[in-house]
């Protein structure tokens, strides 16, 4: 079990205020953690890997032209800004001067 010192040690480390109470929760979960990670660790390489590689299969990057991609394009925009003045959108005046 870790000691009330180095909970201590680690709670300065922290700048971490402790109550009594609260150092000796600290000890318990922290001996818990270290316990666990302790029995990973102890897990040799041949169980840890028991999952097959899988070897990842990319495809070519090749640019391809979208023959549809500017009728969508200009639908979509027809539909968010339904005003128009020549090639600029309207949009609805959101600023106001203090009066």
């Amino acid at each position: 079990m870790i000691s009330k010192e180095e909970v201590l040690n680690l709670a300065e480390l922290a700048r971490l205020k402790l109550t009594d109470i609260e150092v000796e929760s600290l000890q318990k979960d922290i001996s818990s953690i270290l316990d666990y990670v302790s029995q990973v660790a102890a897990v040799s390489g041949d169980e840890a890997n028991t999952v097959p590689l899988v070897r990842n299969v990319m495809r070519d990057d090749i640019p391809r032209v979208l023959v549809d991609s500017m009728s969508g394009k200009e639908e979509s925009l027809r539909s968010a800004f339904p005003k128009r003045e020549g090639q600029y959108n309207v949009v609805r005046k959101i600023i106001q001067k203090d009066e």
